[in-house]
């Protein structure tokens, strides 16, 4: 899922998937979702911080360029963004115990 969301570009410094994948134990497909779209952003953040500090237009053909996700993007959006799959395990449980199979063999 991470090999998809935030692909390598080549030039740049490798992420280590492996890595993601281990700190991301217990996260939802939509939790490693929603990292990535973070991790995505901090370069745009980057360059809308250098172009909000300017106090005249800046023309079209001096536009700062957008960077690659790095690693430190990605242990920001990591830092930021919590599992969200133990707020819903209770109600799982809940529900279990209520309404589970309660087949004894």
């Amino acid at each position: 899922m991470f090999e998809e969301l935030l692909p390598y570009t080549p030039g740049t410094m490798e992420i280590p998937y492996d890595v993601l994948v281990e700190k991301t134990e217990g996260y939802s497909g939509s939790d490693i979702r929603l990292v990535c779209k973070e991790a995505a952003m901090q370069p745009l953040r980057r360059v809308m911080a250098v172009l909000e500090g300017r106090k005249e237009e800046v023309p079209e053909g001096e536009l700062p360029e957008v960077g690659p996700v790095t690693t430190e993007d990605i242990e920001l959006a990591l830092r930021n963004t919590r599992p969200s799959a133990h707020l819903h395990a209770h109600r799982y449980e809940k529900f279990n115990q209520d309404y589970g199979s309660h087949v004894h063999g």
